[in-house]
């Protein structure tokens, strides 16, 4: 969800006529999302524990890592 909202604030602060109107959403979120999100990071920590550690650990915070030390095995049918 947050990658989206950077693809699109970008893509509008790009393709806009009027500089200030394109830009003021990049920057409006850039400010939200450094403010928000180590506090939602931080509220799962509490709720999950361990089991939302680990899920950091394996995953990228707006993209996939795609190390293969991270891939799970395929499903075995």
């Amino acid at each position: 969800m947050y990658a989206s909202i950077w693809l699109f604030s970008l893509a509008q602060g790009l393709l806009l006529a009027n500089w200030l109107a394109g830009w003021s959403v990049f920057v409006a979120f850039a400010v939200m999302y450094f403010v928000r999100t180590p506090r939602e990071e931080q509220m799962m920590c509490e709720f999950f524990g361990d089991e939302y550690h680990e899920y950091m650990r394996q995953t990228g915070r707006l993209v996939p890592r795609l190390s293969a030390r991270n891939q799970m095995p395929p499903a075995e049918m």
